[in-house]
């Protein structure tokens, strides 16, 4: 017989971020399904709101439309409607 113990193979550790901040980071709000249930309230409430743009563009109006990337709101002042990505979008502001 053989003298020596047989091991068990090591699992690979799993790196976890430092700090809880970190973690949120990881998290992409699309995923968590917040973001487009707020989309769909915003939607169906017909909420006015202001999207204020990473430039400092405002526009006033009614979200439309929403999909992954962007979204569509009706122009408060004018009868026409734009298309907005949401990378470029700072926040939303409900009136």
């Amino acid at each position: 017989m053989n003298s020596q113990k047989y091991r068990h193979p090591r699992k690979k550790r799993v790196e976890r971020p430092a700090k809880s901040s970190d973690y949120k980071e990881l998290v992409h709000p699309e995923s968590t399904g917040t973001e487009s249930s707020y989309f769909k309230s915003l939607i169906d409430s017909h909420k006015k709101v202001t999207v204020m743009m990473k430039n400092g563009e405002q526009f006033h109006g009614r979200i439309r439309y929403y999909d992954r990337y962007c979204f569509s709101i009706g122009l408060s002042s004018e009868k026409r409607k734009i298309l907005l990505r949401k990378e470029s979008v700072s926040y939303i502001l409900e009136k």
